[in-house]
């Protein structure tokens, strides 16, 4: 029997660390296989070596315990259209993921890049119409995003160590606010004052999503059970 199986769609490498490093890294300590998909290698980044991204990503995989797949769609150009639901259709089908996470798609007018929304909205469909997802969700945007308004949490305390250490891999994206680490640190704090109770959140760290959908013959298990205590 195969074991449970994650699959994260996120645009770029480095977009599933930011918004669910924690979150794999606990599903990985769980005993799922973990994967990230990433549609597009950042090439066009703003920064002054994009191309060290793919090793980048390769290294910050490693930390977090998941395998990593960069494919072609071109950066900055990812659309809803044939190319994108063939590539992401292709990894649902061969892993048969029990749990899919990818961007918050963001309402129109997008104030998020272009290719989180197209790679949300295209995962988003395709998990929805798959058999074997029972957990699909959206995770926080790499910056402040109006129409983000959570309402599932995970507690990634114990693997925050394991996040930062995954994203302090870009070093070629370090000059971007949002990847430094004292921000991060204040998102999840941020967020766990929102999951708990404000005054029991002190040195909690949480990360956000918006629910789409989750499925289980057995709830109590879903939430309390060995098999997905991350939840």
């Amino acid at each position: 029997m195969r074991p449970p199986c994650v699959l994260a769609v996120f645009a770029h490498p480095d977009d599933a660390e930011l918004a669910c490093g924690g979150t794999l890294a606990s599903f990985r300590d769980g005993g799922y296989d973990v994967h990230i998909l990433a549609l597009t290698d950042g090439s066009n980044s703003s920064v002054p070596r994009p191309q060290d991204r793919r090793r980048e990503a390769e290294a910050s995989a490693a930390i977090i315990g998941a395998t990593i797949t960069i494919e072609d769609l071109p950066d900055g150009e990812v659309r809803v259209a044939g190319p994108t639901f063939a590539k992401v259709e292709r990894w649902m089908r061969e892993l048969s993921p029990d749990v899919v996470i990818t961007h918050f798609t963001s309402p129109l007018p997008l104030d998020d890049h272009q290719d989180h929304h197209a790679t949300g909205l295209v995962a988003t469909t395709l998990a929805k119409r798959a058999i074997t997802p029972q957990l699909i969700i959206q995770g926080e945007p790499p910056v402040l995003n109006a129409g983000f308004t959570p309402n599932f949490f995970v507690d990634v305390s114990e693997f925050m160590p394991k996040k930062l250490a995954a994203i302090a891999q870009y070093e070629s994206e370090s000059s971007k606010p949002y990847m430094r680490e004292n921000a991060i640190i204040a998102r999840a704090t941020w967020w766990a004052r929102q999951a708990k109770v404000h005054e029991a959140a002190d040195d909690a760290c949480y990360e956000a999503y918006m629910l789409i959908k989750c499925r289980s013959t057995n709830p109590h298990m879903l939430v309390h059970g060995q098999k997905e205590k991350v939840l």
